[in-house]
């Protein structure tokens, strides 16, 4: 058996391995992959109205007057750090409530401890008087990072402040008090709510007004976008370098120039619309094109010169 024999019978035994393995995990994930994609489905089919409780009073029906709020989170911008989120509700008071403005405010805040100087930005609604419902989009920063998609995480604060407006005379309605229900949801695709945590010490936190509820939400890719951005990206990476070591010089060009366009037709199916170079992805199928090349460039200069060195004629 010549040396060379051996060598390309370990390397095809290598590649059959490594296809084996990756085989087994992928057998593994996918029934938690379909899991995954079964529930963010579900999630996000469901109604606006299957809301997380955040605060609810059970006395509501005893109070005279209480505003129903309702956030739904929509879309969030992983490039420029915004969530969007739908406010609804409406203001309800069993007599007249005699004219005045229920002012809400929603902005983010900062933990005092962490000495953050940033200024927190807020928007600011009026609830109609006597009964009327409102509906608002509101845009948030968030934060978080694209670059190691796909297991970034994005996290936002939001406080919600209510402010009484009667007559000129401004009153801020304070924490625990019972003139405010809050409810959240997410219907974001790819995305799934990972968690809500109430801000139960609202003294500290920094915010733009004082606030009578806070709290923060986490969203995360769901689990079957991470298994299958990491799958495509072996496979690719597996496909590619089995083209490059076992194809014929003569059709490596068109295989290299067949895998080129497979790598930016996979980074279209797994980034969408985002820019490149905005995550680690871009990075790797970036290195795996640039190493097509060099290896169709390697491969090329060992044919020409085992071509011009050793010709035919010359061979043993």
């Amino acid at each position: 058996m010549t040396k060379p024999f051996r060598q390309r019978k370990w390397l095809i035994n290598t590649i059959n391995y490594s296809i084996a393995i990756l085989l087994l995990t992928i057998l593994s994930g996918m029934p938690f992959a379909l899991k995954s994609l079964y529930a963010s489905v579900q999630s996000n089919a469901a109604s606006d109205e299957a809301t997380t409780l955040i605060l609810a009073h059970p006395n509501a029906k005893k109070r005279n007057e209480f505003v129903q709020l309702e956030l739904l989170a929509k879309d969030i911008d992983p490039v420029g750090k915004t969530i969007k989120f739908v406010v609804s509700g409406y203001h309800d008071c069993w007599q007249d409530c005699g004219g005045h403005v229920m002012r809400l405010h929603m902005s983010t805040f900062y933990l005092k401890k962490n000495n953050d100087n940033r200024v927190p930005q807020s928007v600011s609604f009026d609830v109609p008087a006597n009964n009327g419902e409102f509906e608002h989009d509101i845009v948030m920063p968030i934060d978080g990072d694209i670059s190691i998609y796909p297991f970034d995480q994005y996290q936002v604060d939001v406080a919600l402040s209510a402010e009484r407006v009667d007559k000129g005379k401004s009153t801020f309605i304070g924490s625990g008090s019972n003139n405010l229900n809050l409810s959240v949801d997410e219907q974001i695709p790819h995305f799934v709510n990972n968690q809500n945590t109430i801000i139960n010490n609202v003294d500290a936190i920094t915010t733009a007004h004082p606030p009578t509820i806070a709290f923060s939400g986490n969203f995360k890719r769901p689990f079957y976008v991470e298994y299958i951005v990491c799958l495509l990206v072996v496979l690719l990476v597996i496909t590619t370098s089995a083209t490059i070591l076992l194809a014929d010089f003569s059709k490596l060009i068109t295989s290299a120039a067949s895998i080129i366009l497979g790598v930016w037709g996979t980074r279209s199916l797994l980034l969408g619309s985002l820019p490149a170079d905005v995550s680690v992805i871009d990075i790797i199928l970036t290195l795996i094109a640039i190493g097509t090349l060099i290896s169709v460039a390697i491969k090329s200069a060992l044919h020409v010169r085992n071509k011009y060195q050793h010709p035919p004629e010359n061979r043993q």
